[in-house]
Order: C-alpha cells, then sequence, then structure tokens
C-alpha cells in the first residue's frame, strides 16, 4: 500500500470516528428531549386522571392524552388496579386481554417502555390519591417517537455517507498534491539505484522543507556520479601507470632468455628489470598511502613540531634538489609549532609539496617556504620559480595520476603526490591549495594545518 492510500485510510478513519461520534451524541440528544418532553406530558396526564378516578368511578375521563411533538396530542391508553390487582377499568387495546399489575415491575412515577402484542407504547404507573393500594397505569403509543428517530438515524446516516465520502475524496486530491515531491523523489531514487546517476529530482517549489531535500538528494546524486567517474578514471589510470613499468621488466626478462649474453649485457638487463621495479614499488606505495590517507586512518595521531616536520621532508628531496640544482629556502616564524601527525604522513606531505616544486623549478633556481599563523592555524606557503599552472588545469592539478603539459620533461613522478598530500591535509583539518597566480612567475602551494599543544613526553629531533 502506497503512502497516499494509508494517509487517505488515515483522514478517513479518524474523520468517520469523530463524525460518527457527534453524531451519535447529537441523536442521542435530541431522542432524550424527545422522550422527556413526552414522559413530562404522560406523567402529568397520570397525575390529573389519576385525582380524577374517584370521580369517574375509577375509569379514564375523555381527555385528550400527552403530546409527543408538534403533531399534536397522542391517544392515551391505560388500566386502573385496585389494591389486589384486580383491574377495575381499562381502553383498548388492554381491555381485550388486560395484564396484572404485578407483570408491570417498574417504579412508580418512572415512565418505561412496554410492548403489548403489535405495538410500542410509552408508559408509567401513579398511586390514586386517598385509595390506600390502588394504581393507575397511563400509556401512550411510541410510534410518533420512533418514527422521528428512525428519521433522524437515517438522515444523520446519509449525512455520515456523504460527508465521509466527501472527506476521502479531498484527502485523495490533497494527498496526491502533497505526494508529488516524495513520488518524484521515490521515482528519482528508484533510477539511481538502477544505476542511472544522470536522475534529477524536479519539483515545483512548494514546500522549503521539501525544496531543500530535492536540492541536497540533487547534490547527493552529483557528488556520487563525480566519486563514481573519478574512481573509474583513477583504476584507468592506475592500470595505464602499471602497466608501463610491467611491460618494461617483462621485456627484459624476456629478452634476457632468448639468447645467451655476456655478463655486461645480464648487468645491464638486471639494473634496467631493478629500475622498473622500483617504479612499480613506489607505485603501489604510492596507492597504498593515497587508499590510507583516504580511509581517514587517524588512530595514532600525535603532535610534532612544525620545524622537524619541514626539515625531514627536506632531508628527502635533498638528493632530487642537487640532482636538479634547486635550492630550498626557508624563513618565517622562528618559534616552535607542533601540527598533527599520523605514522609520519604529515613529513609526506611536505615531502610531496617540496618534490613537486622542484621538479618544476628551472635549472640553479630555488623553492621558498615560508610559514605564517593565522588564528589557530599555521600556513606553509611553497612557491617555485617556475612556469606556474595553467588556468584550465588549475581544478585538476589534485587529481590522482594528474601531470601538467607543460612540464612533459619533468613528469617522470606517479602523479599521485599532491593528490597524497592533500588528502593528508585534510584529513587532519586543514587543506592543500593552489594560490592564485600573482604578478611574478611561478606557482604557490598554501598548506594549512590546525596547530596542537606540545607533547612533553615526546622528543623529536631534526
Amino acid at each position: 500500500m502506497t503512502f497516499r492510500s494509508k494517509t487517505v485510510m488515515t483522514i478517513v478513519l479518524l474523520t468517520a470516528i469523530a463524525l460518527g461520534g457527534a453524531f451519535a451524541a447529537v441523536s442521542g440528544a435530541f431522542n432524550r428531549l424527545q422522550r422527556t418532553q413526552l414522559d413530562t406530558s404522560l406523567s402529568s396526564i397520570a397525575l390529573q386522571e389519576a385525582r380524577e378516578a374517584p370521580e369517574h368511578r375509577f375509569s379514564f375521563s375523555e381527555r385528550a392524552g400527552p403530546a409527543a411533538n408538534d403533531v399534536g396530542p397522542l391517544t392515551k391508553y391505560g388500566i386502573i388496579f385496585d389494591e389486589n390487582g384486580r383491574v377495575l377499568s381499562a381502553t383498548p387495546p388492554f381491555d381485550a386481554r388486560p395484564f396484572s399489575l404485578h407483570s408491570l415491575r417498574h417504579p412508580l412515577d418512572q415512565a418505561f417502555d412496554l410492548r403489548f402484542g403489535e405495538g410500542h407504547y410509552r408508559g408509567v404507573l401513579v398511586r390514586i390519591p386517598n385509595h390506600p393500594g390502588k394504581v393507575l397505569f397511563l400509556a401512550t403509543s411510541r410510534d410518533d417517537l420512533d418514527g422521528d428517530e428512525v428519521f433522524l438515524y437515517r438522515a444523520m446516516l446519509v449525512a455520515f455517507m456523504v460527508a465521509v465520502g466527501w472527506v476521502g475524496l479531498v484527502a485523495y486530491w490533497m494527498g496526491g498534491r502533497l505526494t508529488v515531491a516524495h513520488r518524484e523523489i521515490a521515482r528519482v531514487v528508484g533510477r539511481v539505484t538502477a544505476g542511472d546517476l544522470t536522475a534529477r529530482v524536479n519539483v515545483p517549489p512548494s514546500d522549503p522543507e521539501v525544496d531543500r531535500l530535492g536540492r541536497e538528494i540533487n547534490e547527493m546524486i552529483g557528488r556520487l556520479d563525480d566519486l563514481l567517474k573519478s574512481q573509474q578514471r583513477f583504476i584507468a589510470h592506475a592500470a595505464h601507470e602499471l602497466r608501463t613499468p610491467l611491460a618494461a621488466l617483462s621485456g627484459e626478462l624476456q629478452q634476457a632468455r632468448r639468447k645467451q649474453r655476456d655478463a655486461a649485457s645480464y648487468e645491464s638487463t638486471i639494473d634496467t628489470a631493478l629500475a622498473a621495479t622500483r617504479d612499480l614499488t613506489a607505485l603501489a606505495e604510492d596507492l597504498l598511502t593515497l587508499a590510507r590517507v583516504r580511509a581517514a586512518e587517524r588512530d595514532a595521531t600525535a603532535p610534532i613540531p612544525l620545524h622537524v616536520a619541514l626539515t625531514r621532508a627536506s632531508q628527502l628531496v635533498a638528493s632530487l634538489g642537487q640532482e636538479r640544482q634547486v635550492s630550498i629556502s626557508t624563513r618565517g616564524d622562528g618559534a616552535v609549532r607542533f601540527v598533527p601527525d599520523c605514522r609520519g604522513d604529515t613529513v609526506r606531505l611536505f615531502r610531496n609539496v617540496l618534490e613537486n616544486a622542484i621538479r618544476h623549478s628551472p635549472t640553479g633556481r630555488q623553492v621558498t617556504v615560508e610559514t605564517t599563523l593565522v588564528g589557530e592555524n599555521v600556513q606553509i606557503r611553497v612557491v617555485d620559480e617556475g612556469a606556474g599552472v595553467a588556468a584550465a588545469e588549475r581544478e585538476v592539478i589534485f587529481e590522482p595520476f594528474f601531470r601538467s603539459r607543460r612540464h612533459t620533461e619533468s613528469s617522470d613522478g606517479s602523479g599521485l603526490g599532491l593528490g597524497i598530500a592533500r588528502e593528508i591535509a585534510r584529513g587532519h583539518g586543514g587543506d592543500l591549495t593552489l594560490e592564485a597566480p600573482g604578478s611574478s612567475s611561478g606557482t604557490c602551494f598554501l598548506v594549512r594545518l590546525p596547530l596542537r599543544s606540545e607533547a612533553p613526553s615526546l622528543s623529536w629531533t631534526a
């Protein structure tokens, strides 16, 4: 059963209960009012007949019966009993076969219902004044009263059915109007579940909460689509990057087995295979590092002095700097500042950024590292003197396996360094961004990390 059907059924059920209770209360009150009026008139006439009974030799007068409603007086029927319960006089239809007083087991002066033959009556028992033991029973037909009750019941029933039917139609129409957005969202979710990530929620602006939900779902689908596309690109690029060293390794080994070679040729083949193996190892380490930092493994987070992390990173890229004749210059706040670290990944962050800067710096130039305190964070600007980043590449430079077209001569890395660095920074509550180009040439990467309090029990050495 759909949400719309359940809602309509609930509204109809609640309406039926409320209307049924209201109609029952109104009908009961109306019937009690008419019965009370009849009882009052019946008791009044019965008392008057009882007072006048001795004058008429204990028989009934010709006075009209009680009035039940606006129709007018009703016919009165009755029996007069003596002190022994014998019938002294009776009116039709009770005179044909009058019943005994003992069969009327009802209190005196209280009206009650009675069935006699095919008739339905309302009667009352009263004492005859100054004649102990003698009792007068006066009754009148309930036909008009019962007819009014039946008419009211049928009218109420028709009104009830019309009201409930109308409420059901209105609820169904309103439910359709109110659940348009929900059905649209369910339709889109079904398409996304089936693999169609182009589906988007399109609902007319009505309820702000539903509008916001639709926008958030669209944003979620878009991010999921981007994530899947990024994952597919990552897998394709990883397979491509792994294929190159594997092909080189396989080719060299196959060549070595085809024919006999001298020691120098075998040594050259082994060197080439080792180089390919080192490339595979480095790529595998980068892939594992990227997977780890994306999984947000921060169970062993501990603070590390900022200058220690920068010094270690500089030492790790020193050989690459010497090879390319690029120096590293550090300046900024000289105080000891602690930043978060997990398994040495902060050092890895700075190493990747410095390595990228060195690879894209011209020979004989330098890379500048500048630290600045900004509130509860520390900012590290890493600036090289290269050709900079093209505008079209600024948004994709941190994607895995990205290599700039401007720097094909320095594209010997895996293309994972900046992506790993950004993931590490964000995993520690910071970020790695590319600053907008200024008037001077070169590229400026900005690392932002939150400051951590010093841990006296740890001993750090540069």
